[in-house]
């Protein structure tokens, strides 16, 4: 498992998991993969699929870091 060689894009959004945890102490780890989770979801028709694991790790920073309480929908 390389994280600057994924095998595919469950391997990377993995990595981003790892990373985002490591980098945003306070989040909790089944929160930030319930977040990935809603972010591959809300990409699921794009065509080019190399950078999902990019533009959803990059989306839920931006949310893991906006000011407010830390919500996660059921």
């Amino acid at each position: 498992m390389s994280a600057t060689n994924p095998r595919d894009e469950y391997e990377a959004l993995g990595h981003a998991v790892d990373r985002l945890v490591r980098r945003i102490p306070w989040a909790d780890e089944d929160e930030v993969r319930s977040m990935i989770a809603e972010e591959v979801a809300a990409l699921t028709g794009a065509r080019l699929r190399h950078f999902i694991p990019a533009m959803v790790e990059a989306r839920v920073l931006r949310r893991l870091r906006a000011p407010g309480p830390l919500t996660v929908p059921a």
